[in-house]
């Protein structure tokens, strides 16, 4: 879905890696995100986040993580959920937080920074149409509006953690 940081004209060998840390951060962060895009259009700049994000494990249980620049206080993090996860299959349903705005197809987040989003991620590179049709008919079942939802090219990309 794109969002503020990602628009979509950036949606080209987009993917996000997650890795825990040794020890808490001040803020006590303990993963660090680590995203990366291209824009679409040739010749494909990059737009990485680097180091500076960080997320803070909310509840464990229920999926939900609070994300942003590793320097901000986590009181102002970000909701990330993850809504669905398999890792025998390698998929993840991710929600920027939770959907708030009714549509026609059903209900969406936000088109900011916090509060906002939708994603596919999937361990394979290349595309495995039968699993994000799963994905998306779990995302729906949830009550999400697929319609947010777009593809970018993964093709060509390298990266351990692709989104769809």
């Amino acid at each position: 879905m794109p969002v503020s940081y990602l628009p979509k004209s950036q949606n080209c060998c987009v993917y996000a890696d997650y890795e825990l840390m040794q020890k808490k951060t001040f803020w006590g962060y303990e993963v660090q995100v680590h995203n990366h895009a291209a824009d679409v259009a040739p010749p494909h700049k990059i737009h990485e986040s680097g180091s500076f994000l960080c997320a803070k494990v909310i509840d464990k249980m229920t999926g939900k993580l609070g994300v942003a620049p590793c320097f901000m206080p986590n009181g102002i993090a970000g909701p990330y959920w993850v809504i669905a996860y398999s890792d025998s299959e390698g998929y993840a349903l991710i929600s920027g937080g939770p959907p708030f705005k009714s549509a026609s197809g059903g209900c969406q987040t936000g088109e900011g920074v916090n509060g906002a989003g939708l994603w596919i991620f999937t361990r394979r590179q290349q595309r495995d149409e039968a699993l994000v049709q799963k994905v998306r008919k779990i995302a729906a079942s949830k009550g999400f509006d697929l319609s947010v939802l777009n593809d970018n090219g993964q093709s060509e990309c390298t990266g351990a953690l692709v989104v769809m």
